[in-house]
């Protein structure tokens, strides 16, 4: 046991440990609204699969686009997870389990204006700001998550605990 203390040292003191907590709804949706990526978790075949995604939280979904959507499954249970970090002890974390299904686009040919207004809007949302001729434009594959369980936890850091007591 002493070999491996010297690659994870304690604290001199269990009051110096991180608290970890569990987050109210106002702040999950902060955290949420704030960020536009995540990594939405999901099996293919007998395989656990993730996948890094830039994405949009509107009213209990998540919805994101992508070039190719062949890879994604539909209709599937999937877990999705945005995460913040300060530092090593100071972090936020939300996920999301949901099922994920495609957005299905009209015809180009016979677009109403719907679907191109759902697509500008997205794009506003996952655009870097200043790259609006970015390549990212082929995308155009979007999906949606529904939120039936959304849960929320953070880790204080050390100095943070030392404030506050």
């Amino acid at each position: 046991m002493s070999a491996i203390s010297p690659l994870f040292p304690l604290p001199a003191s269990p009051q110096n440990l991180p608290l970890f907590r569990a987050m109210g709804s106002s702040q999950i949706e902060a955290l949420l609204a704030r960020n536009s990526s995540g990594t939405i978790a999901f099996t293919l075949g007998s395989r656990v699969q993730m996948l890094p995604t830039n994405y949009v939280y509107v009213n209990g979904w998540i919805y994101g686009r992508t070039a190719d959507a062949a890879y994604l499954p539909r209709n599937a249970p999937v877990a999705f997870e945005v995460e913040e970090r300060s530092n090593l002890f100071g972090w936020r974390s939300v996920l999301i389990q949901g099922q994920l299904d495609m957005v299905q686009s009209e015809d180009p040919a016979k677009a109403s204006g719907g679907w191109k207004r759902l697509l500008s809007g997205l794009r506003r949302f996952l655009t870097p700001p200043g790259d609006e001729e970015s390549s990212v434009f082929f995308r155009d594959q979007i999906f949606c998550i529904r939120a039936a369980q959304i849960s929320g936890r953070a880790s204080l850091p050390d100095k943070t605990l030392a404030s506050a007591s």
